[in-house]
């Protein structure tokens, strides 16, 4: 259907005669007839000018058909060009005039040689523009049609000229009869004038209706162009607004705040809909919107873009930039609330530790306005925390934590603040008017928080340790005060026999502040990526290939530099932090070690990494699953991978060795370093799952072995050869320590002599000269 709701007129809707020109038609036909009749009786002397006469006048009927065929073809044409007809159709029409050509008229030539040369060539040219039309879509054809437009219009222009050669026919046969019949009767010359007239009527006639039609056509194709027109510069809009919708998006990811992202998207919109006067209202929901501020009318801005739009690009264009508008309003909601919750115990609903420098800020900015004297930090430890959770389960613990931390709070009460900062350390935050008041706030946390309840049907005490540093002076800092407290629970953790409360008192406990500040550096360098890996070959004294790589740690400590382990080791013992800095180096090595046999495309199939275990990582059940999965995860096959345990870890009992029988029947491999420096013998040695023995470097003076050096190691081989033990001799420095251990048969060495320690990094170069050197030494 059109706009308008008719139905689009066909090119045959278009040469439908009305009723008046039927009337014209079937008059015409009476006078020829009467004129025909006539005729019959006219005198014999003039017969032959009559049937002159009336074969010219059947001769320009014939053309007047041609002439209506002709534009049929035309109408066709533009049909097809609106997408209304079909290339077949305009072949029909056609086919349907070249019918009308090929007539024969009744003074013995056909309707084609009665039409005049410029009406043939322009048929000739029509005729090349039929064939080349295709079924094309809308806009290629309206293309086409215009391209076409002037052949269409000079056959249009020659039809309408068979109108004039049908009446200079009928005048030159009137002409011709006039002279040839003097005598014909009024009333032949009367009835053909009449015949003229109405035929001459009729052809104009036909001609206006056709004339009209073409121009209706034209006005549609004109219509239909300006809505293509508008539809592509609202596509253009639209493709502008996508690319702008993924800009606003992109600033929302990259954290831009609301107000910018609502002051650049009100500049795009502005750009993009120049006439368009837009605000920025509070949403019914809450949250802002664009809406358009009033209804003026929009049209073609000045902007570059040079856009018409319409309600509906409005309407797009306003969704599309309040859809970035929620969408940032939700990113800053799940931000809150993500802030909310980072900074909140999920347990306990107590604040985190995050939140315990602004809690004594804001504890000691409170004592000033309150003209209160001191601000209170209390640490709160519970005994044996771990213990009661391996012993009755995470969901006693839990109950237990949710407990302590209700007393805590009735016991503060709404003046002082209770945080949680680990598993089993919380913290009470307050000022008081005096010392005296504080101390005694402080000394009540026991006995508020002793509880004795049973789990199990056991009766279990659970006791607590207090730490704890009062100031008076109003100018320690926040970290101050919290280091001081952290280092008065220490304190009163290692006392025998353990104290319930210590204060901090820097004539004391000053000197712990240093060893306190170590292990917090420690903590935050384990948590920042601090400690690092570096990596020493092992190679095959036979042979002097590269056999494995052994994984050491190194702290890579800001402003120092990089800290070798026994620098840091000890400290991270103290502060109980071996086994997560185990976790890390077990993660990184493999992780690294992976990538390294991926890029060494074959080269390090076979060769082993080796990685340290302490006896606290042994000693915790999960630790065969968790080093099987990570290694899988790195794409470290099991064989590959070496554990280097000391004779103290294998002293923690027998969670240790089931975790090593685990891992070798998996196809770990199991080595026991710095032996001889510990207390098990090599006839312990048979006992317990292992692979390789690891020769201390202290059996391994330089420049070279005595004799007596040279007959222990002997020995040490003759039993690792009983054992079937591979031995690996550490700290080898000079290449005659190297060619005595070869001659003995030892089967791995590694040391400076082959190589220091070194990233990941510079490995792949290390093998490439290590590989180059044994190929130009064999």
């Amino acid at each position: 259907m059109t706009p308008g709701g008719t139905e689009p007129r066909t090119w045959q809707g278009l040469l439908s005669l009305r009723g008046g020109q039927w009337m014209l038609i079937a008059g015409l036909l009476t006078a020829v007839g009467a004129l025909l009749v006539s005729s019959v009786f006219s005198v014999a002397a003039h017969e032959s000018e009559l049937e002159g006469i009336f074969s010219q006048e059947g001769d320009g009927t014939a053309m007047t058909l041609v002439q209506r065929e002709s534009f049929g073809v035309i109408v066709a044409i533009d049909s097809w060009a609106r997408d209304d007809a079909t290339v077949r159709e305009v072949q029909i029409a056609r086919a349907g005039l070249g019918q009308r050509l090929q007539v024969v008229t009744e003074s013995g030539s056909t309707t084609f040689e009665l039409t005049g040369p410029d009406y043939r060539d322009s048929l000739l040219d029509l005729d090349a523009v039929i064939r080349s039309l295709q079924n094309d879509a809308l806009a290629e054809r309206l293309v086409e049609r215009r391209a076409i437009a002037a052949t269409v219009d000079n056959f249009a222009t020659q039809s309408r000229e068979l109108s004039a050669v049908f009446q200079q026919i009928t005048r030159d046969n009137s002409v011709a009869a006039i002279e040839r019949r003097a005598s014909v009767e009024q009333l032949q010359a009367i009835m053909a004038g009449v015949i003229v007239l109405m035929g001459v009527l009729l052809a104009v006639w036909l001609s206006v209706d056709l004339r009209q039609s073409y121009l209706q056509a034209s006005q549609r194709l004109t219509a239909e162009t300006r809505r293509l027109d508008s539809a592509r510069r609202s596509l253009a809009l639209r493709h502008e607004l996508d690319g702008l919708a993924r800009t606003w998006s992109d600033a929302i990811a990259s954290g831009l705040p609301l107000s910018e992202i609502l002051t650049t998207a009100r500049a795009d919109l502005g750009r993009l809909l120049p006439t368009v006067p837009l605000d920025v209202i509070e949403h019914a929901r809450g949250g802002v919107r664009f809406v358009v501020a009033d209804h003026a009318p929009v049209g073609v801005g000045d902007d570059p873009v040079d856009l018409e739009v319409d309600d509906d690009d409005v309407s797009a264009a306003l969704e599309r930039a309040n859809e970035s508008v929620a969408l940032a309003e939700i990113r800053d909601l799940d931000q809150r609330r993500f802030e909310i919750e980072r900074q909140h115990d999920p347990l306990t609903g107590l604040p985190t530790r995050e939140l315990l420098p602004s809690s004594v800020t804001d504890a000691t900015a409170r004592a000033r306005r309150r003209r209160e004297t001191v601000v209170a930090l209390a640490l709160v430890d519970i005994n044996r925390f771990a213990d009661f959770n391996s012993s009755f389960g995470h969901a006693e613990g839990d109950q237990l934590l949710i407990e302590v931390a209700q007393r805590l709070q009735s016991h503060c009460g709404s003046s002082h603040r209770v945080l949680r900062l680990s598993a089993d350390e919380f913290a009470l935050v307050g000022s008081f008017v005096s010392e005296s008041a504080a101390r005694a706030a402080i000394d009540s946390i026991s006995d508020a928080v002793s509880i004795t309840t049973t789990v199990s049907g056991q009766s279990v005490a659970i006791a607590v340790t207090v730490g704890a540093v009062i100031s008076s002076s109003g100018h320690d800092g926040a970290e101050t005060l919290i280091q001081q407290a952290a280092t008065a629970l220490a304190a009163a953790q290692s006392d025998a026999p353990r104290r319930t409360v210590r204060y901090f008192t820097k004539e004391h406990d000053g000197h712990l502040m240093g060893v306190m500040r170590e292990e917090s550096a420690l903590r935050s360098a384990l948590h920042s990526g601090e400690f690092v890996m570096h990596y020493q070959p092992i190679v095959a004294l036979e042979t002097g290939a590269i056999a494995a790589c052994e994984a050491l740690v190194r702290w890579n400590r800001p402003g120092v530099g990089v800290v070798g382990p026994n620098d840091f080791l000890p400290a991270v013992a103290r502060a109980g932090l071996t086994v997560d800095l185990g976790w890390q180096i077990i993660e990184q090595s493999l992780d690294a070690w992976g990538v390294q046999r991926a890029i060494a495309r074959g080269r390090l199939d076979d060769t082993y990494l080796s990685i340290n275990l302490d006896a606290a990582q042994l000693a915790i059940p999960t630790l065969a699953d968790y080093i099987l999965t990570a290694a899988e995860r790195s794409g470290v096959p099991a064989r590959c991978v070496v554990l280097e345990v000391t004779e103290h870890a294998l002293l923690v009992g027998d969670v240790a060795i089931g975790q090593l029988e685990t891992l070798r029947d998996q196809g770990v491999r199991i080595a026991l370093d710095d032996f001889g420096t510990g207390y098990s013998s090599l006839s312990q040695a048979s006992s317990l799952p292992l692979d390789i023995l690891k020769i201390d470097r202290s059996f391994l003076p330089s420049p070279r072995l005595d004799q007596q050096q040279l007959s222990l190691i002997g020995d040490i081989l003759s039993i690792a050869t009983t054992l079937q033990l591979a031995v690996t001799a550490e700290g080898i420095e000079t290449a005659a320590v190297a060619h005595d251990l070869r001659e003995l048969g030892v089967d791995f060495g590694q040391g400076w002599h082959y190589a220091r320690p070194m990233p990941i990094a510079e490995f792949a170069s290390w093998l490439d000269e290590h590989d180059a050197v044994r190929i130009t030494a064999t």
